[in-house]
């Protein structure tokens, strides 16, 4: 067979052939790709079509604390010889462990009014105790805020930490202390860049987010400045508290308040140290207080301090080490308590996000009464 008369003839064939459909130029539909906000940060991805840009991220946590170690384990209140006789005589002295999902969406939109950022925190909680009636976990909001954001003032409507915020030391837990004051609480505040590494702050919010009155305000003030390696702040609130609550039902609004103080310093890349003092009347949740007891500590005019102290390492590029201690002073109705603590903890995070944690703490009373636990946690962040 001669094969190069057969390419010729099919060559010409194909020429003589009329073009077919699929041969026609045919237009290709648009595709909206996902874009990058580098303007806002990293992980901000834009909607197609739209002019905002969003963030999902994430945590996972696991977390272990045991009983008071220096109590025996099997002491109840219910048995004084120490011994269980029945299911009833089940441990106030156990230990606590959870696992908590959170998940955290965000979004950033420029617009000719303000730059509108938007946060909401989901969380989901499996906790030994809380889930021993058979629930199949708790799932809760955590905060949520709309924040306006114009030339050198920023507003946030919503559920964040308010302005009055105290050192607390370094300890990645915390799980004896310091004691240090800070809530979250519904709010309506403003931050202020006046320039020169200064700051200047001011809120409204919810008093019951500090065991206050209910339906009632407090007021919060905050000044810091940040110059080099150093920085400073100090705080102001007004705490709205009920006069009566350790009387009567009825709610009698009265004000205490709170100053906090407190400095950090960056000695080096690898050590930073922290100082703080808090002074509250009538206003304990400021310090550190039990938002429970503070209704009632609160109405009998209780004041109190707290110093707290603290120190953190970095021992290598995956380990870091912290160290806090705090003294907490109380004059309740004239009856002085207080109580010293002093916290530890040590952070291996082998890959960005990854944290494998050990923390602990001892604490000691005016009473002699005495507390030592100990944290285990495993964190992923995404």
């Amino acid at each position: 067979m001669n094969f190069k008369k057969i390419a010729i003839a099919a060559a010409a064939a194909a020429a003589a052939t009329p073009a077919m459909a699929a041969d026609l130029p045919v237009v290709a539909e648009p595709v909206n790709y996902v874009q990058a906000c580098d303007a806002f940060g990293a992980g901000y991805f834009q909607l197609p079509g739209q002019d905002t840009c969003i963030r999902v991220h994430g945590r996972i946590r696991t977390n272990f604390t045991t009983h008071d170690l220096t109590k025996d384990y099997e002491a109840t209140a219910y048995d004084p010889d120490g011994i269980p006789d029945n299911a009833d005589d089940v441990s106030a002295n156990a230990y606590d462990a959870y696992a908590r999902g959170y998940v955290y969406l965000e979004s950033m939109t420029d617009t000719e009014f303000a730059s509108i950022k938007t946060y909401t925190e989901l969380t989901a909680t499996w906790n030994d105790d809380a889930n021993d009636d058979g629930d199949q976990g708790i799932v809760g909001l955590g905060n949520a805020y709309v924040q306006l954001g114009f030339d050198n003032v920023s507003v946030l409507i919503g559920r964040s930490g308010g302005v009055f915020d105290p050192f607390g030391g370094y300890s990645e837990i915390g799980t004896v202390g310091p004691v240090a004051g800070g809530e979250d609480a519904l709010q309506i505040s403003a931050t202020a860049d006046l320039g020169n590494g200064l700051t200047a702050s001011f809120g409204v919010l919810d008093s019951d987010a500090y065991g206050g009155a209910t339906k009632a305000a407090n007021f919060e003030a905050g000044l810091s400045m940040t110059q080099g390696m150093y920085s400073a702040s100090v705080f102001a609130a007004a705490h709205a508290y009920d006069a009566d609550a350790a009387t009567t039902t009825a709610q009698d609004v009265d004000y205490g308040y709170a100053f906090a103080a407190q400095v950090e310093a960056n000695i080096s890349d690898s050590v930073k140290v922290g100082f703080g003092a808090a002074y509250a009347d009538s206003a304990l949740s400021y310090i550190g207080g039990d938002r429970d007891f503070t209704q009632f500590a609160d109405a009998l005019g209780t004041t109190g301090y707290n110093l707290v102290a603290g120190a953190e390492f970095g021992l290598s590029d995956t380990v870091t080490a912290a160290l806090d201690a705090s003294y907490t002073s109380l004059d309740v109705s004239g009856f002085d308590a207080s109580v010293t603590t002093v916290n530890a903890s040590v952070v291996y995070a082998p890959v960005a996000g990854l944290k494998f944690v050990l923390d602990g703490g001892v604490a000691r009373d005016s009473e002699d009464g005495e507390l030592a636990q100990v944290s285990t946690r495993v964190q992923y962040s995404f």
